[in-house]
């Protein structure tokens, strides 16, 4: 052991031996640290379908709505490729001649569902495209082709799901 270590304490003469494990600890914290930052390096991506809402359109503006093009979010990113487009009627609840309330199918007001496919990564249980993280419930501002929503998320699927 004395040919390894000398009496001061150093590794073959050269290196002091709590040097060295200062200068390992130190190199490891700086690796852990890059690891969690960069988030350990390439992430794949998986085919993701997201479906905003947005309730209560004028049905004179459902017409003009094109169902093809890019779907963008308030900052200019890119969500993904509109892949339809579905105008339902609203449903109002009105009060009868009898006192109670019942709901109606709208005549003036519909209920627009953007289908949206994109590329996105999953973490745990939340799916990523690009800057929005894709949760149902979410309010998100969407710009496409001739038009703005304040939407909200219906429904998100990926993998195999998101391809059918």
């Amino acid at each position: 052991m004395s040919r390894v270590i000398d009496g001061r304490g150093r590794i073959f003469g050269k290196v002091n031996i709590v040097d060295l494990v200062v200068l390992v600890v130190i190199v490891a914290i700086v690796v852990f640290a890059a690891v969690r930052v960069t988030g350990g390096g390439a992430v794949a991506t998986t085919p993701v379908k997201i479906s905003f809402l947005d309730r209560g359109v004028a049905q004179t503006l459902v017409p003009g709505m094109q169902t093809k093009g890019t779907i963008r979010d308030s900052g200019g990113n890119v969500i993904g490729e509109l892949q339809s487009v579905q105008a339902t009627p609203s449903i109002q609840e009105l009060l009868t001649t009898d006192g109670q309330f019942k709901t109606f199918p709208s005549t003036t007001h519909s209920d627009i569902t953007f289908v949206v496919l994109c590329h996105g990564t999953v973490s745990d249980s939340t799916v990523h495209v690009g800057q929005l993280a894709a949760r149902v419930g979410a309010d998100v501002h969407i710009v496409g082709p001739g038009y703005e929503a304040q939407t909200t998320i219906a429904d998100v699927v990926w993998g195999a799901e998101a391809q059918k």
